[in-house]
Protein backbone atom coordinates (compact mmCIF):
# COMPACT_ATOMS: atom_id res chain seq x y z
CA UNK A 1 0.00 0.00 0.00
CA UNK A 2 1.38 3.28 -0.93
CA UNK A 3 0.39 6.50 1.01
CA UNK A 4 0.82 9.96 0.00
CA UNK A 5 0.53 12.71 1.97
CA UNK A 6 3.01 15.47 0.12
CA UNK A 7 -0.34 16.71 -1.64
CA UNK A 8 -3.54 16.08 -1.24
CA UNK A 9 -3.85 12.32 0.61
CA UNK A 10 -3.86 9.38 -1.62
CA UNK A 11 -3.83 5.82 -1.04
CA UNK A 12 -3.21 2.68 -3.71
CA UNK A 13 -2.38 -0.33 -4.26
CA UNK A 14 -1.75 -2.04 -7.35
CA UNK A 15 -5.01 -1.50 -9.34
CA UNK A 16 -6.89 -0.16 -7.15
CA UNK A 17 -7.34 3.90 -5.63
CA UNK A 18 -8.49 3.37 -2.12
CA UNK A 19 -11.38 6.19 -1.25
CA UNK A 20 -11.34 7.40 2.22
CA UNK A 21 -14.50 9.12 3.82
CA UNK A 22 -14.25 12.42 4.96
CA UNK A 23 -12.04 14.88 6.77
CA UNK A 24 -11.96 12.45 9.92
CA UNK A 25 -11.22 9.49 8.17
CA UNK A 26 -8.20 11.80 6.21
CA UNK A 27 -6.75 13.26 9.42
CA UNK A 28 -6.36 9.91 11.08
CA UNK A 29 -4.85 8.33 8.24
CA UNK A 30 -2.43 11.84 7.78
CA UNK A 31 -1.16 11.59 11.25
CA UNK A 32 -0.50 8.27 11.28
CA UNK A 33 1.38 8.63 7.44
CA UNK A 34 3.28 11.45 9.15
CA UNK A 35 4.59 9.13 12.26
CA UNK A 36 5.01 6.07 9.65
CA UNK A 37 6.13 3.46 11.41
CA UNK A 38 6.07 5.00 14.63
CA UNK A 39 3.95 4.51 17.95
CA UNK A 40 1.17 7.70 17.75
CA UNK A 41 -0.61 8.29 21.10
CA UNK A 42 -4.33 8.16 21.30
CA UNK A 43 -3.86 11.79 23.38
CA UNK A 44 -2.67 12.93 19.69
CA UNK A 45 -5.73 11.50 17.95
CA UNK A 46 -7.77 13.06 19.84
CA UNK A 47 -5.96 16.34 19.02
CA UNK A 48 -5.87 15.96 15.57
CA UNK A 49 -9.68 15.24 15.34
CA UNK A 50 -11.13 17.17 17.51
CA UNK A 51 -8.52 20.19 18.35
CA UNK A 52 -9.75 21.91 21.86
CA UNK A 53 -12.77 20.74 21.92
CA UNK A 54 -12.93 16.87 22.60
CA UNK A 55 -16.10 14.85 23.17
CA UNK A 56 -16.30 12.85 26.95
CA UNK A 57 -16.19 9.87 24.79
CA UNK A 58 -12.93 11.19 21.88
CA UNK A 59 -11.14 7.72 22.91
CA UNK A 60 -13.76 5.17 22.39
CA UNK A 61 -14.51 7.29 19.14
CA UNK A 62 -10.91 7.38 18.15
CA UNK A 63 -11.04 3.44 18.63
CA UNK A 64 -14.09 3.73 15.99
CA UNK A 65 -12.74 6.09 13.94
CA UNK A 66 -9.05 3.40 13.44
CA UNK A 67 -11.37 0.31 13.13
CA UNK A 68 -13.65 2.17 10.11
CA UNK A 69 -9.93 3.17 8.39
CA UNK A 70 -8.69 -0.03 8.88
CA UNK A 71 -11.82 -1.33 7.13
CA UNK A 72 -11.36 1.42 4.19
CA UNK A 73 -7.72 0.24 4.03
CA UNK A 74 -8.88 -3.31 3.66
CA UNK A 75 -5.60 -4.61 4.68
CA UNK A 76 -4.74 -6.53 7.73
CA UNK A 77 -2.37 -5.60 10.19
CA UNK A 78 -1.23 -2.01 8.47
CA UNK A 79 -2.49 -0.32 11.27
CA UNK A 80 -1.41 -1.79 14.51
CA UNK A 81 -2.91 -1.23 18.63
CA UNK A 82 0.02 0.03 20.22
CA UNK A 83 0.40 1.29 23.68
CA UNK A 84 -0.44 4.15 24.15
CA UNK A 85 -2.16 4.45 20.98
CA UNK A 86 -1.39 3.03 16.93
CA UNK A 87 1.12 2.38 14.49
CA UNK A 88 1.06 2.77 10.41
CA UNK A 89 3.18 -0.22 10.09
CA UNK A 90 6.03 -0.43 7.90
CA UNK A 91 5.48 -3.80 6.84
CA UNK A 92 2.15 -2.94 4.93
CA UNK A 93 2.88 0.02 3.75
CA UNK A 94 5.26 2.98 2.38
CA UNK A 95 4.90 6.46 2.79
CA UNK A 96 5.77 9.30 0.20
CA UNK A 97 7.30 11.22 2.95
CA UNK A 98 9.58 8.83 4.11
CA UNK A 99 10.99 8.65 0.63
CA UNK A 100 11.48 12.67 0.58
CA UNK A 101 13.47 12.26 3.73
CA UNK A 102 15.62 9.44 2.09
CA UNK A 103 16.77 11.45 -0.83
CA UNK A 104 16.94 14.40 0.87
CA UNK A 105 19.43 12.80 3.35
CA UNK A 106 21.46 11.37 0.27
CA UNK A 107 21.65 14.48 -0.95
CA UNK A 108 23.12 15.81 2.15
CA UNK A 109 25.63 13.58 2.05
CA UNK A 110 26.33 14.11 -1.47
CA UNK A 111 26.84 17.72 -0.24
CA UNK A 112 29.08 16.75 2.05
CA UNK A 113 31.79 14.65 -0.15
CA UNK A 114 31.84 17.84 -2.80
CA UNK A 115 29.26 15.23 -5.38
CA UNK A 116 27.80 18.65 -6.46
CA UNK A 117 25.95 16.69 -9.48
CA UNK A 118 24.19 13.99 -7.14
CA UNK A 119 23.28 16.05 -4.71
CA UNK A 120 21.07 18.49 -7.18
CA UNK A 121 19.95 14.72 -8.88
CA UNK A 122 18.66 13.53 -5.67
CA UNK A 123 17.49 16.95 -3.91
CA UNK A 124 15.12 17.05 -7.69
CA UNK A 125 14.00 13.78 -6.79
CA UNK A 126 12.92 14.27 -3.34
CA UNK A 127 11.16 17.95 -4.43
CA UNK A 128 10.02 15.81 -7.51
CA UNK A 129 7.42 13.91 -4.85
CA UNK A 130 5.68 16.74 -3.70
CA UNK A 131 1.67 17.71 -5.81
CA UNK A 132 1.12 20.62 -3.61
CA UNK A 133 0.99 21.75 -0.02
CA UNK A 134 1.49 18.63 2.09
CA UNK A 135 -1.91 16.97 3.30
CA UNK A 136 -3.87 19.66 1.24
CA UNK A 137 -7.01 18.27 1.61
CA UNK A 138 -7.06 17.90 5.26
CA UNK A 139 -7.86 20.66 7.55
CA UNK A 140 -7.15 19.46 10.89
CA UNK A 141 -5.58 22.59 12.84
CA UNK A 142 -2.86 19.49 14.19
CA UNK A 143 -2.52 18.57 10.54
CA UNK A 144 -2.17 21.87 9.28
CA UNK A 145 0.70 22.72 11.70
CA UNK A 146 2.59 19.19 10.70
CA UNK A 147 2.24 20.08 7.28
CA UNK A 148 3.62 24.20 7.66
CA UNK A 149 6.94 22.10 9.12
CA UNK A 150 7.24 19.81 6.56
CA UNK A 151 6.97 22.88 3.88
CA UNK A 152 9.98 24.26 6.01
CA UNK A 153 11.88 21.07 5.09
CA UNK A 154 10.96 21.45 1.28
CA UNK A 155 12.33 24.53 0.68
CA UNK A 156 15.15 23.69 2.45
CA UNK A 157 15.52 21.20 -0.15
CA UNK A 158 14.56 23.83 -2.74
CA UNK A 159 17.75 25.83 -1.11
CA UNK A 160 20.36 23.25 -1.24
CA UNK A 161 19.49 22.03 -4.50
CA UNK A 162 19.97 25.84 -5.78
CA UNK A 163 23.05 26.07 -3.90
CA UNK A 164 24.22 22.60 -5.61
CA UNK A 165 23.47 24.10 -8.88
CA UNK A 166 25.54 27.36 -8.79
CA UNK A 167 28.31 25.12 -8.09
CA UNK A 168 27.92 23.33 -11.14
CA UNK A 169 27.32 26.97 -12.69
CA UNK A 170 23.53 25.87 -13.66
CA UNK A 171 22.66 29.64 -13.12
CA UNK A 172 19.88 29.66 -15.74
CA UNK A 173 17.97 27.03 -13.52
CA UNK A 174 18.43 28.37 -10.86
CA UNK A 175 16.80 31.60 -11.39
CA UNK A 176 14.00 29.35 -13.00
CA UNK A 177 13.54 27.57 -10.06
CA UNK A 178 13.74 30.07 -7.73
CA UNK A 179 10.74 32.17 -8.91
CA UNK A 180 7.86 30.68 -7.79
CA UNK A 181 9.22 29.73 -4.19
CA UNK A 182 10.46 33.44 -3.84
CA UNK A 183 6.82 34.78 -5.28
CA UNK A 184 5.41 32.38 -2.54
CA UNK A 185 7.57 33.57 0.40
CA UNK A 186 9.17 36.58 -0.55
CA UNK A 187 10.29 36.99 3.02
CA UNK A 188 12.99 34.37 3.10
CA UNK A 189 16.17 35.84 2.45
CA UNK A 190 18.37 32.56 1.94
CA UNK A 191 15.54 32.08 -1.46
CA UNK A 192 15.96 35.73 -2.31
CA UNK A 193 20.14 35.32 -2.13
CA UNK A 194 20.61 32.55 -4.09
CA UNK A 195 18.22 34.15 -6.68
CA UNK A 196 20.13 37.23 -6.81
CA UNK A 197 23.64 35.37 -6.81
CA UNK A 198 22.10 33.14 -9.68
CA UNK A 199 21.06 36.26 -11.60
CA UNK A 200 24.22 38.18 -11.19
CA UNK A 201 26.27 35.52 -12.49
CA UNK A 202 24.42 35.13 -15.73
CA UNK A 203 25.04 38.97 -16.26
CA UNK A 204 21.72 40.14 -15.31
CA UNK A 205 23.39 42.66 -12.28
CA UNK A 206 20.19 44.94 -12.73
CA UNK A 207 17.88 42.20 -12.27
CA UNK A 208 19.64 40.93 -8.99
CA UNK A 209 19.86 44.96 -7.30
CA UNK A 210 15.92 44.98 -8.11
CA UNK A 211 15.29 41.65 -6.84
CA UNK A 212 17.55 42.85 -3.48
CA UNK A 213 15.03 46.38 -4.06
CA UNK A 214 11.60 44.35 -3.76
CA UNK A 215 12.51 42.55 -0.84
CA UNK A 216 13.70 45.09 1.30
CA UNK A 217 10.42 46.95 0.52
CA UNK A 218 8.43 43.76 1.97
CA UNK A 219 10.59 43.26 4.80
CA UNK A 220 9.91 46.70 5.94
CA UNK A 221 6.65 47.00 5.22
CA UNK A 222 5.27 43.59 6.68
CA UNK A 223 7.87 42.94 9.72
CA UNK A 224 9.13 46.51 9.84
CA UNK A 225 13.08 45.66 9.84
CA UNK A 226 15.79 45.89 7.34
CA UNK A 227 16.69 42.72 5.22
CA UNK A 228 19.24 41.05 7.23
CA UNK A 229 23.50 41.45 7.25
CA UNK A 230 24.17 38.24 4.85
CA UNK A 231 21.51 39.69 2.37
CA UNK A 232 22.62 43.36 2.79
CA UNK A 233 26.56 42.19 1.99
CA UNK A 234 25.46 40.48 -1.33
CA UNK A 235 23.88 43.46 -2.25
CA UNK A 236 27.14 45.62 -1.89
CA UNK A 237 28.79 42.73 -3.30
CA UNK A 238 26.86 43.27 -6.65
CA UNK A 239 26.65 46.98 -6.32
CA UNK A 240 30.72 46.78 -5.75
CA UNK A 241 30.97 44.08 -8.61
CA UNK A 242 32.57 41.86 -6.88
CA UNK A 243 34.67 39.46 -8.15
CA UNK A 244 34.19 36.80 -5.48
CA UNK A 245 30.56 36.67 -6.04
CA UNK A 246 31.61 34.51 -9.74
CA UNK A 247 33.40 32.08 -7.87
CA UNK A 248 31.42 29.03 -7.06
CA UNK A 249 29.04 29.33 -4.11
CA UNK A 250 29.16 26.54 -1.51
CA UNK A 251 27.47 28.32 1.43
CA UNK A 252 25.00 31.51 0.70
CA UNK A 253 23.94 33.09 3.92
CA UNK A 254 19.81 33.96 3.85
Amino acid sequence: MHIEVLGPIEVTEPGRVIRLAGQRQRALLAALALDHNRVVPVTRLVDVLWGFDPPATARAKVQAHVSALRQALGTAGVIETRLPGYLLSGHGSDVDLAEFETLRAGAAAACDAGEWAVASGRYAAALALWRGPACADVTSPAIRSAAAALEERRLFAVEAKAEADLVLGRCEAVAADLATPLAQHPLRERLRALAMQALYRLGCRADALSLYREGRQVMIAELGLEPGPHLRRLHQGILSEDPALLAPVRDLPG
